[in-house]
């Protein structure tokens, strides 16, 4: 690994219109209070009472993306990603509670400087988000909703040869998220509005 950062460190060529190519990231979302940094309201509308959680703490996951080149500053393609938020006490209610999702996503990079070795470069996508977070009242209860989601974000990723490169993105996930529904002990529960969180992503690059 050493010997590929020291042969790759002087490394730098422009990608070129139709290059492909096909990324793994691994992501980190640290969260945070906040309806704009991890939390969601959970009302039980019954009982009239609303409260801030967390969707878990932190969120680990990967993504997948596929891009074509258009032009040396601007590749589209597609995103799959899966992240997992770990179980977490809540701000609120006091109940353990923990969040899944995948997204499906369009996605676009959009190169700053796309003739140097350290490439900056703005990360887009959009498209749908199917969020699950469960919450341990009485008993456990899923919530659900799937939606429109994107994010957009800013990354630089570094050439190690004509194929490979690594790279490092921070994001700002929107999600929107609403869900009602009557729970095991009789109370209608509503959580909402969104799930809108930042993350952090560590990237390795394949281009054909």
């Amino acid at each position: 690994m050493l010997f590929l950062f020291t042969a790759g460190a002087s490394y730098g060529e422009s990608y070129a219109a139709k290059d492909v190519l096909f990324s793994v990231g691994f992501l980190v979302s640290p969260v945070e209070l906040g309806s704009d940094w991890g939390e969601v309201n959970v009302q039980n509308a019954t009982l009239d009472m609303t409260h801030d959680a967390k969707l878990g703490e932190p969120g680990l996951g990967f993504d997948l993306q596929a891009f074509y080149f258009l032009h040396p500053r601007l590749a589209l393609g597609l995103d799959f990603s899966s992240e997992w938020f770990l179980e977490e006490y809540s701000s609120g209610w006091w109940v353990d509670g923990a969040t899944q999702q995948q997204r499906y996503f369009a996605a676009a990079r959009i190169f700053i400087n796309p003739e140097d070795s350290y490439k900056l470069y703005l990360a887009l996508g959009a498209g749908i988000a199917h969020t699950k977070m469960t919450m341990e009242f009485d008993s456990q209860e899923d919530f659900k909703d799937t939606g429109f989601g994107y994010y957009a974000g800013i990354g630089v990723e570094k050439q190690l040869g004509p194929h490979w490169a690594i790279g490092l993105e921070a994001r700002y996930n929107g999600n929107k998220f609403d869900d009602t529904h009557l729970a095991h002990h009789g109370n209608i529960m509503h959580v909402y509005k969104q799930a809108h969180y930042l993350s952090a992503v560590l990237r390795m690059n394949y281009k054909l």
